[in-house]
């Protein structure tokens, strides 16, 4: 008798994990069937390479960036547009960790649960990006071969209009010597999100912020220039003795002298402060990435070193996109949008599947202190880099300019535009670019223009 109660109890207890095995699989295929199904394995999505083959890509204006043909994915006809396009469209065997192709592939694949592949042919959905096609070639144009990134986004929205980084190449003709060449030395890498480069003289926008606000006579002071002053135990040099000037023109001038010393002033334990509720130090994510993080040795600098630091240089290493966010904040009255190039999915029949919401940084700058900014970046465009090549808009702007060992500098060129119709933040990072009111300025001018030409 014992023995059979012993059986039915194992039966019993099999039955029982039967039943939660049976369970937990059903709620595990609610949560993570689609998930199981866009997995590389799955070889009705993707080719023996690793292309995925199903889904449309285009820009903001119905533009086709990539698609399948054949069951074989494809990019734009148009070689210019593949190669400023790809870093955000994404290659298509994955090696682009940032671009849509990898971090969009689960609106790209039409899946429902309630009948599995829903669409297992080159269609699929239609994943449209933010950016703007002609824009994206006109900057890549404009950079003329240099290394480098640059990004145009609506800093009220947060979408983004133009992204591109180069070294690029084309997808459709893939170099035989990309893994070698110097040509292509970080060809996968979207420069925009993930690296992070001196600021030089872009960074003297958050010193600016940080005297403005723990000084309350900053903006009344009148700065001597001599052409190097002696922070701690030693100088700080200036490309340019500038004589006797205000704080507004010191920063039109770009001057290290006034900046070193201001930041010196404030100390290191402040300006780090500053650094990080500006979001310079942290990332934030994007879709399923992170930006790379900033990074600063302020607190613990000497005096001598935070002179430089607060000129960006030492040890100053920023994150465009970070920047771009900051420069969006300083224009917005102190908050600003946080960067996407997800404008919607919609499936083949033209249903809407999703459309993202809009998500916002915290205060990045005390609203007061943004206005007063905005004015000087504004007296920088009018009186230092010249209106010329923005015509018909109201900008701010910063530039910068990073000296290398090799004897060309590194170039920046970050600000906004002040409109209502196109409130447009921009930053614009080249390796061996020159001054950063020369070449990084031609190419925001060029995808500005672009962009505020387009209907």
């Amino acid at each position: 008798m014992r023995k059979i109660e012993h059986r039915a109890l194992f039966c019993r207890l099999i039955l029982l994990a039967f039943i939660f095995g049976i369970v937990l699989f059903l709620v595990r295929y609610v949560r993570d069937s689609e998930k199981w199904y866009e997995q590389s394995y799955n070889k009705h999505l993707y080719s023996d390479n690793g292309e995925l083959k199903t889904g449309t890509v285009t820009d903001r204006n119905g533009v086709i960036l990539s698609s399948v043909k054949d069951g074989v994915r494809v990019y734009s006809p148009n070689f210019d547009i593949r190669v400023a396009t790809l870093h955000t469209v994404g290659d298509s065997a994955g090696k682009i960790r940032t671009g849509a192709l990898s971090n969009l592939r689960e609106y790209l694949v039409a899946y429902k649960r309630s009948s599995g592949a829903n669409a297992i042919n080159d269609e699929g959905n239609k994943v449209s990006l933010t950016i703007d096609a002609e824009a994206c070639s006109a900057a890549y144009k404009a950079m003329n071969g240099l290394f480098g990134c640059a990004c145009v986004y609506n800093y009220k929205t947060g979408e983004i209009l133009c992204l591109v980084s180069s070294p690029s190449y084309d997808p459709n003709n893939i170099p035989e010597d990309i893994e070698w060449s110097d040509s292509y030395t970080g060809a996968y890498i979207n420069r925009f999100f993930s690296s992070t480069f001196t600021p030089g003289s872009v960074f003297k926008t958050l010193t600016l912020q940080a005297a403005l606000s723990e000084l309350p006579d900053a903006s009344a002071r009148l700065y001597e220039c001599t052409g190097s002053v002696k922070i701690g135990d030693n100088y700080v040099s200036c490309p340019k003795a500038h004589g006797t000037q205000t704080l507004q023109e010191a920063y039109a001038n770009s001057c290290n002298c006034t900046f070193a010393a201001l930041a010196a002033e404030i100390g290191g334990d402040k300006m780090a402060s500053y650094v990080d509720k500006a979001g310079l130090s942290s990332s934030r994510r994007i879709f399923t990435f992170a930006n790379a993080k900033g990074s600063f040795e302020l607190a613990a600098a000497t005096k001598y070193q935070l002179g430089w630091a607060g000129v960006g240089l030492h040890h100053d290493l920023v994150n465009p996109c970070s920047l771009l966010m900051y420069i969006g904040a300083v224009a917005n009255g102190g908050k600003s949008a946080v960067p996407t190039f997800l404008k919607n999915v919609t499936a083949s029949n033209g249903t809407n599947l999703k459309t993202p919401e809009t998500e916002y940084t915290g205060t990045l700058v005390d609203a007061g202190t943004a206005a007063i900014m905005r004015g000087y970046m504004e007296y920088n465009v009018s009186h230092v880099y010249g209106t010329d090549r923005f015509p018909n808009v109201r900008m701010g702007a910063k530039s910068g300019t990073v000296e290398q060992k090799t004897g060309k500098s590194n170039g920046w060129f970050a600000g906004y535009l002040n409109s209502e119709e196109h409130p447009y933040a921009f930053v614009v990072f080249l390796e061996h670019g020159g001054a950063g009111s020369g070449a990084p300025a031609d190419v925001a001018a060029a995808a500005l223009q672009a962009l505020i030409s387009v209907p």
